[in-house]
Formats: C-alpha cells, sequence, structure tokens
C-alpha cells in the first residue's frame, strides 16, 4: 500500500519499503550515526540495544514509536482510501508529533533529558 509492491509483511512495511526507509533514514540518520537499515531486525536490535548517549537513545525510540504508528496509519489510510501523504508531509507530521511531546516533558534544570528539544533539531536540522 505504501509503495506499490503487493509484500504486506512486517518487514515490508517496516522498514525494508522505500517509502518508510526514507520516512525512517531521514528522521534518525544523523541521530544515529549514519547505521540505518532497512532490516527490522536489525533496525529493531539497534534501538533496543545500542551505545547512545542517553538523550540520544530516547530521541531514537521516540522516533521509532512514531515511526510504526504512523507508518501503521497511513498505509491503513491508504488500504481504506481515505488519505495520502507524500513523504514529506509524513516526516513533517512526525517531526511535529515528536516536538510536541518533548515540549509536554518539563524536566528540571539539571535532569539527564533537558536538552532533548535542542538535541532533536539538532540532528533534523
Amino acid at each position: 500500500m505504501l509503495c506499490g509492491e503487493r509484500d504486506e509483511t512486517r518487514d515490508h512495511v517496516f522498514f525494508a519499503c522505500p517509502y518508510s526507509f526514507t520516512v525512517w533514514d531521514t528522521l534518525v540518520n544523523r541521530l544515529s550515526g549514519h547505521r540505518t537499515d532497512p532490516d527490522w531486525t536489525v533496525t529493531l536490535q539497534f534501538v533496543c540495544r545500542n551505545s547512545l548517549h542517553v538523550v540520544d537513545k530516547t530521541l531514537l525510540k521516540m522516533a521509532f514509536q512514531s515511526c510504526i504508528y504512523h507508518l501503521w496509519k497511513e498505509r491503513n489510510e491508504r488500504r481504506h482510501g481515505t488519505g495520502y501523504r507524500s513523504v514529506e508531509q509524513l516526516i513533517r507530521l512526525i517531526h511535529k508529533g515528536i516536538r510536541n511531546r518533548i515540549t509536554s516533558l518539563s524536566y528540571k534544570e539539571d535532569h539527564k533529558l533537558r536538552g532533548l528539544m535542542q538535541r532533536w533539531f539538532e540532528v533534523t536540522a
């Protein structure tokens, strides 16, 4: 439904499909140190087990959750004929959702996740 291929396995939809991989790669390439991979198992292992700084690790998990949600939603909207977003539109939607989520968190001055928004802008600019 996302790229025109008939293969709708979990592995294809997340992230072997060119549409979904482009969304994922655009959002987290710099955050992950250019280690994005279209393979579901490799991606999941990297999200769960990596040596990133705690802020980057948190942002990676937020991006992963948001990508999964929005890609599945986009797939269903296309399947039921209720919508179609370009890659750029979906990236903007996910980016805005992550920014809104970070804004809703209020950390004290010395909290270890205090710089989430600044870091998010650094890696997605």
